[in-house]
């Protein structure tokens, strides 16, 4: 019989805002209300987030606030520490996200040799995973841990691909608490700029993967550039490219490029439309935000989630990848059908106590609860 694991160790590769980082401080949560000891192990301290770690987990920043190095620079300063870390507290089970820094993980569990299980989370499609040597060791490393967590069917079929074994990869969706997003929409702060005319809205940092320019551009071209602004919530290292982009295409004066919002969700309930233009996801949380607060969506058809949180278009548009004229076509109608909120869509898959439940069980090693 599997000892339930009554210290657990929760990995992130910092406390910046992003999707996999706001999960699993939502299940550290859980875990601690589930009367576990909870750690929680941020390869680099300090971050937007760090005010929101839940009472009663202990935090342990491995690297200092003032290392600006990330990537192999960060994981190489991180990893003897973070070994020390599973030694340490030797842990009864380890959950990580985020593909590079699961790798370190079940690299430092491996070294410490302190006998955890290992459940990693993976929340992005392969198309984000390149290079022929990061596959390689997703290929080895994800095959010698416990349970693999796929956020999507997509995300899924991926890890299928790359040799994982079928037995050791688990479908769970993200959480999405619609008491606590409604809670939040009334607090939030609001633009005086965006609130002086309707507006649509993208949230998401602003990089490669968020295809901004093709928004640009359907915005550009559609009839909601005469009637709506277009607000885009997120900071990232396209920021100059975007607005050079707003210029060339005269929308300038039109697009509110806000940088980064500790709380957006007054803003996103606010909107007429929301729009995600990905290249690629896992299961895009921002959707299922936009349906608990009664927002139209529009959405590219990517791998992975869009497909599969909007039902196969039901209860949003989806258009082709990179076409900005079929993006600014659906936008143009989208707008349109107001939506009522979707509880029923999220509160089965999404419901946060049975998600938390679902993780318990791969941490204590007795499986994913099914209906």
């Amino acid at each position: 019989m599997t000892a339930r694991a009554d210290r657990l160790l929760l990995v992130l590769p910092s406390l910046e805002r992003g999707g996999g980082e706001h999960v699993l401080l939502e299940l550290a949560r859980a875990f601690v209300a589930a009367g576990r000891e909870v750690h929680v192990a941020a390869l680099l301290g300090g971050g937007p987030l760090r005010n929101q770690v839940p009472s009663g987990v202990t935090l342990h920043e491995l690297i200092g606030t003032d290392y600006v190095a990330k990537g192999f620079g960060l994981a190489w300063r991180a990893f003897p520490k973070l070994v020390l870390l599973v030694r340490t507290l030797r842990p009864d089970a380890v959950l990580s996200t985020i593909t590079g820094t699961n790798l370190l993980t079940v690299l430092a569990c491996m070294r410490a040799r302190a006998g955890s299980r290992v459940v990693l989370r993976e929340a992005s499609s392969l198309v984000n995973a390149r290079s022929v040597l990061k596959r390689a060791a997703m290929r080895w490393l994800y095959r010698r841990v416990d349970a693999v967590v796929a956020v999507s069917t997509g995300v899924a079929e991926d890890l299928r691909r790359l040799g994982i074994p079928d037995g050791c990869i688990h479908v769970i969706h993200n959480p999405v608490d619609c008491q606590r997003l409604r809670r939040l929409a009334e607090i939030g702060p609001s633009f005086p700029e965006a609130t002086k005319a309707p507006y649509i809205i993208a949230l998401g940092r602003l990089t490669e993967a968020k295809d901004y320019p093709s928004l640009l551009q359907a915005y550009a071209s559609s009839k909601l550039r005469w009637t709506h602004r277009l607000v885009i919530v997120g900071g990232g290292e396209l920021l100059d490219h975007l607005h050079d982009l707003a210029r060339e295409l005269g929308v300038a004066d039109h697009v509110l490029l806000a940088g980064e919002i500790g709380n957006p969700f007054r803003v996103l309930a606010g909107a007429a439309l929301l729009v995600l233009s990905s290249r690629w996801e896992g299961y895009p949380n921002v959707l299922l935000e936009a349906l608990a607060l009664g927002v139209p969506v529009v959405a590219t058809d990517c791998p992975h989630g869009p497909r599969e949180i909007l039902d196969d278009g039901r209860y949003g548009h989806l258009v082709p990848l990179g076409d900005a004229e079929a993006l600014a076509a659906a936008m143009d109608v989208e707008f349109q059908r107001p939506v009522p909120c979707r509880f029923d869509v999220l509160l089965g898959f999404h419901n946060p106590r049975i998600i938390a439940s679902n993780y318990l069980g791969l941490l204590d090693g007795v499986g994913v609860k099914t209906a």
